[in-house]
């Protein structure tokens, strides 16, 4: 019996409850509650059934201090708050059947495009691996396939959104204009020119350039001015 004792006032020192804050009344629960985990063990339905609980007996503990009790996380505790008990039986199924839950909400839409930006090789699977660590919630691909569509973050929408590579002044007449009439600032590189830009030397371009050919120079005619 001491050590039932023992175990209780540890499991009370690690939800981190005062002992100022330890009445008779909540004690009493909190003694019931802990034999009833200690009786049908700490699986997971067995926690949220409790947590649901001691969410809404008005005991007066914290949600941090529940979720420490019965070891849940702060996020499963405060979205559970706010359901009925239908509701959180519910939720409980579909864990157990492993169908995912959650709703992704509009105001996710900012993060994970920050997400996809910064990870342009992304999977779904790392897209609802990255929700289910920031959010605690766990979708399915089909709905997050709906919420990434709905708001343009597709891979079809980001690719049409990317822009095309700009033309080269030294392949398009218009782009060469633009840079002429604005020269790039000192220290930039310039773009390179391919070797076919220019028209070939008037009097070279029928003769083969080799590193062996004769000098042009001495192949022109004297020409005499009198």
């Amino acid at each position: 019996m001491s050590k039932d004792g023992q175990a209780f006032a540890h499991w009370l020192d690690e939800a981190r409850i005062p002992q100022t804050k330890r009445t008779p009344h909540q004690l009493a629960v909190l003694k019931a509650t802990f034999a009833f985990l200690e009786h049908a063990g700490r699986d997971y339905v067995s926690r949220r059934l409790v947590a649901h609980f001691l969410l809404n007996c008005q005991l007066g503990l914290k949600l941090a201090q529940v979720a420490r009790l019965v070891d849940v996380t702060r996020p499963t505790a405060s979205r559970q708050n706010k359901l009925s008990s239908r509701e959180v039986v519910r939720e409980i199924q579909h864990q157990l059947a492993g169908r995912p839950y959650g709703k992704l909400l509009p105001r996710y839409a900012g993060p994970v495009a920050q997400y996809l930006v910064t990870h342009a090789n992304a999977s779904r699977g790392d897209v609802l691996e990255f929700i289910e660590n920031t959010w605690d919630i766990r979708v399915s691909r089909q709905a997050l396939h709906n919420f990434l569509k709905k708001y343009g973050l597709d891979r079809q929408s980001l690719d049409q959104a990317t822009p095309s590579q700009p033309p080269h002044p030294a392949t398009d007449e218009q782009a060469l204009v633009e840079v002429l009439k604005e020269p790039p600032i000192s220290g930039s590189p310039v773009p390179q020119v391919p070797e076919d830009f220019f028209w070939p030397h008037p009097i070279r371009r029928c003769l083969p350039v080799t590193p062996t050919s004769s000098p042009l120079v001495g192949h022109r005619p004297t020409m005499l001015l009198g």
